[in-house]
């Protein structure tokens, strides 16, 4: 068994080093699969929905009924404690010892709707004192039923029953849409890529190009055709052509990289970059667009939770200044058996002909002078609300144009890629028309430098139009 996990531990090294030295064919696909999957700020954005996930979840779990035992097994205690004696009228201290024990068992429901919360509790105590009287004593409460509730006060319940919801509502929209985010990192890392291999290829092509015209030109030169500044100028533009081409293959290495990094692939392996010259979407509907991403887009559920917030604290500022009142009731059966005449028995505290046990508290608090404090504090709030409403209005109605500039935008694009491809294509077919009338003497130095850059410029726009098409194409996933 040792021996074949070694083999198999071989094998994989193995595999993983040719891997890690080959070449892989990349395409934008392939990009954006390896990113979502593997990238580390795709790990990031599963641990960021994940925490929101579990901390709705505590919400849920909160809000159903709590069951807790509590026990104090041992409670030991030898000490002087000062008590009232009856018979002379006067507080002394007396030495006890004693041992007691006590099991509580509650459920507790909380109540959304008003803010209050009741409970069912049971009850058992012990207690054994020793000493020349020493005795033991029980007491339980079998069953004991309580209320709980603020009057006229603040209920946060009530305000978390509608903003918890939607916060997880916006969590995973906002983990869809940071899903979207990594596909255009990932977009703009793949054509940043593109752009520095086509430079870097167009500076060798340059080069080679311009190698070979020099030697032209110094034939010419010799045949009087070509003048020293035209030889001169092609001496220099050889020489920024070799400048060039070791600048690219620098800033193309660092583009690689950057992508390799973004994907978690190692940096030896060497990409066969695939252009993503076939376009998926050609048009859209802008008012599709709109729709779907009122309908998706988080930043409309945080323009609804920020007035949900406001109008929380709106709430508790106004409720602040008035009259509110604390009510405790609580209704249960009892039984005491022990004393120190003679001890309890645990059975006998859970026999029939049981004590009611009632208790009934209301505290009350009425803010008669704060100096217009708790009143600053509610017209602040409101303030805020109003604040709050006018921003989501405005940025709603900017969110609504920019859905729509952008819909109407993207439906230009494909009309720009052909119209770059064209010009692609016209300028290399111009290049190398110039060029043989350069070496035929029909054309001179300036033209054909002249032909160079709008060969150079229309290749790169090209690529610089696709690239545009799909951050666009993205961009509406990432909104809708």
């Amino acid at each position: 068994m040792k021996k074949t996990s070694f083999l198999l531990g071989i094998m994989l090294c193995c595999s993983l080093g040719s891997f890690s030295q080959g070449e892989i064919r990349l395409s934008l696909n392939d990009a954006l699969n390896l990113a979502q999957k593997q990238s580390l700020q795709a790990l990031l954005n599963k641990y960021s929905y994940m925490a929101d996930y579990w901390a709705y979840r505590s919400y849920l779990a909160d809000m159903l009924p709590a069951v807790s035992l509590r026990a104090n097994p041992l409670v030991y205690s030898n000490a002087s404690e000062l008590r009232y004696n009856w018979e002379t009228q006067s507080d002394e201290y007396v030495r006890t010892e004693n041992l007691l024990s006590d099991l509580n068992l509650s459920i507790t429901q909380k109540v959304a709707a008003t803010g209050g919360a009741f409970s069912i509790q049971s009850e058992l105590g012990r207690v054994e004192n020793f000493g020349k009287n020493s005795y033991t004593q029980y007491s339980s409460r079998p069953f004991r039923l309580g209320y709980q509730q603020q009057l006229f006060g603040y209920n946060d319940l009530k305000w978390q029953r509608k903003i918890e919801p939607l916060e997880f509502e916006k969590a995973k929209k906002d983990y869809l849409q940071s899903s979207e985010t990594m596909n255009l990192t990932a977009i703009r890392y793949f054509f940043s890529l593109i752009n520095a291999s086509i430079q870097l290829e167009m500076a060798k092509t340059n080069l080679e190009n311009s190698d070979k015209l020099l030697v032209v030109a110094q034939r010419r030169f010799e045949l009087g055709t070509v003048t020293r500044e035209e030889l001169l100028d092609l001496r220099l533009a050889n020489n920024n052509a070799r400048i060039s081409v070791q600048e690219w293959e620098m800033y193309q290495r660092e583009a690689k990289e950057s992508l390799l990094n973004l994907l978690m692939l190692p940096l030896d392996i060497e990409l066969d970059i695939v252009i993503p010259d076939e376009l998926p979407v050609h048009e859209v509907d802008p008012q599709l667009v709109l729709q779907k991403a009122l309908e998706n887009n988080p930043e409309m559920l945080e323009l609804e939770l920020n007035i949900l917030q406001q109008q929380s604290n709106v709430d508790r500022a106004n409720r602040a200044r008035h009259f509110q009142a604390d009510v405790s009731l609580s209704y249960g059966l009892s039984k005491d058996d022990g004393s120190y005449l003679g001890s309890g028995t645990l059975g006998e505290v859970y026999r029939p002909e049981f004590d009611t046990y009632k208790q009934v508290a209301v505290g009350i608090n009425i803010p008669i002078l704060d100096w217009g404090r708790n009143k600053g504090r509610y017209e602040m709030a409101r303030s805020q609300l109003e604040i709050a409403q006018v921003a989501a209005s405005q940025s709603l109605q900017q969110f609504k144009q920019n859905a729509i500039t952008r819909a109407v935008a993207f439906n230009i694009q494909k009309s720009r890629v052909e119209s770059a491809a064209l010009s692609d294509t016209l300028a290399n077919e111009s290049y190398e028309l110039t060029m043989t009338r350069f070496s035929s003497g029909q054309a001179d130095v300036l033209r054909l430098t002249s032909s160079q850059k709008a060969k150079d410029s229309a290749r790169l726009q090209y690529i610089s139009t696709l690239s545009d098409y799909w951050i666009n194409l993205y961009t509406l996933r990432q909104m809708t």
